[in-house]
């Protein structure tokens, strides 16, 4: 690669068959993300990981993540344990 040539993004890999075992409380949130998207659970799932990436890049310092109840409302600083 020459030093002039623009950096290229990361190819995406392939699609990966992979087996969890999901928590009540996880199994619930699926459900109920299925009942509130209309997604099917790979999908649902598929989302759920893209996002956790995107909330823990940005909550890594110096960053972070806020949240805000109505539009009213103090900002809360949101923890992920």
């Amino acid at each position: 690669m020459d030093a002039d040539e623009p950096h290229r993004a990361e190819a995406i890999p392939q699609s990966e068959r992979v087996t969890v075992n999901l928590t009540g409380k996880a199994v619930q949130s699926l459900q109920r993300l299925q009942e509130l998207t209309g997604y099917n659970k790979t999908d649902c799932i598929n989302r759920a990981l893209i996002i956790a990436n995107e909330v823990e890049n940005m909550s890594r310092e110096p960053g972070a993540v806020y949240w805000r109840e109505t539009p009213d409302s103090e900002l809360m600083l949101v923890r992920f344990v």
